[in-house]
């Protein structure tokens, strides 16, 4: 399912609430300690119908190495960092998580290269839904994502390549009940793509995986086993020098084994664009389509679209401040037989603004402010939260 990196909202609530701070580039082996505070008004985004505490000041200790080094052709990186979450009201809720990025992006000549990669990311969704509509402090899920990737292009004349690879994809999650359940895929992709003169490119990329839905109880009405197609095509344009577009298109269609009330498709993609109008100042922005599954007796899953802006500003070589602003409706889809669909629709809207500071070449402080909000047809499901964190990250 796509997106979840970005429906992290990437890296808790869009990379914008972010726990782990990256460095500036150092040496080719790295260490990283580093703490943040946060308060957040509601850490199980409880809905304002429902009573008891939900406030609650944390904090995470994150140790990490990085490892990035060239052998002739060959590259390889390694980024690795331990997170230890402790909260102050909620105890039980204390974990520690260990996520890793690597890479061997390998070349056996000029014209023939490629990617092997893997990640693994823990973190918390305290978004999710569950399905005993019960959430209480013993209910926020971690979520963990995995991809393992070996994928190689060719340069066969000219402007043209050749690309294709296989992959892994999963997703778990700590809580043993959520709409949005525990899946893995396998799958292969093939495509070719076009460099023009101007650095811009076009791709077409054929994937088709097979899935399952791991630890999940079956039953006539959920399905095990599910086959995936997309056509995807990924355009990069530079427009000039100041102005960058990137975009994905992509048909996705998902079939289920025996169970073909559940399955789906539709278009997905997104149009982003970036923005330099000085050295200082940059704009990031775009809309998104998604779509992925949701499985209740009267939904099989959603369709969304989302909205962000994320300017930048850098009053001095040392400081930055940045703003993100995100707004998205989902709508879910695909009642069982015999059920009446929801009609379920949220409305989200995520805004944070935060403050950069490079002490010294090797130490990063770093604060933010958040507000996020859902606003539901659905009893129960609507909620609002506010929060400030501050960081402080230290590179060697």
């Amino acid at each position: 399912m796509l997106l979840r990196k970005l429906l992290v909202m990437n890296l808790a609530l869009a990379g914008v609430i972010s726990l782990n701070v990256h460095a500036d580039e150092l040496d080719t082996l790295q260490f990283r300690v580093g703490q943040t505070w946060q308060y957040d008004s509601n850490i199980f985004r409880l809905s304002d119908a429902v009573s008891g505490p939900r406030s609650d000041h944390f904090g995470v200790t994150t140790l990490g190495a990085k490892i990035d080094k060239s052998y002739g052709l060959q590259r390889f990186e390694l980024d690795v960092n331990a997170n230890r979450y402790t909260y102050k009201n909620f105890s039980t809720l204390d974990f520690t998580a260990v996520n890793y990025a690597a890479a061997w992006r390998w070349s056996l000549t000029p014209s023939f290269y490629g990617n092997f990669t893997t990640d693994r990311q823990e973190y918390t969704d305290n978004t999710a839904n569950f399905l005993n509509q019960n959430q209480n402090q013993d209910q926020l899920n971690r979520r963990t994502d995995r991809l393992t990737l070996l994928d190689a292009e060719y340069a066969v004349d000219g402007p043209w390549r050749i690309v294709g690879g296989v992959f892994e994809r999963s997703s778990s999650n700590s809580q043993p009940l959520t709409f949005e359940g525990d899946s893995k895929i396998r799958g292969v992709e093939a495509g070719a793509r076009y460099v023009f003169a101007s650095d811009s490119s076009l791709a077409y990329r054929l994937k088709q995986g097979s899935g399952e839905y791991p630890n999940r109880i079956l039953s006539s009405v959920f399905a095990s086993d599910f086959k995936d197609r997309e056509h995807e095509f990924k355009l990069l344009w530079p427009i000039t020098g100041k102005t960058t577009i990137q975009s994905r298109l992509s048909y996705f269609d998902r079939k289920h084994e025996g169970l073909e009330v559940r399955d789906f498709s539709g278009f997905i993609g997104q149009l982003e664009a970036t923005w330099k109008p000085t050295g200082k100042t940059s704009i990031n922005g775009g809309i998104a389509r998604d779509l992925g599954d949701y499985q209740t007796n009267n939904i099989s899953y959603y369709q969304g679209n989302r909205f962000f802006i994320a300017p930048t500003w850098k009053p001095t070589e040392k400081t930055s401040l940045k703003f993100r602003y995100d707004h998205g409706v989902r709508n879910y889809r695909g009642p069982l037989t015999g059920f009446v669909s929801t009609d379920r629709r949220d409305t989200t809207n995520l805004s944070v603004l935060g403050f950069e500071w490079n002490v010294i070449r090797s130490l990063k402080l770093t604060t933010s402010v958040f507000s996020d909000r859902r606003k539901s047809n659905e009893s129960g499901a609507d909620y609002k939260s506010h929060g400030i964190n501050f960081s402080v990250l230290a590179s060697f």
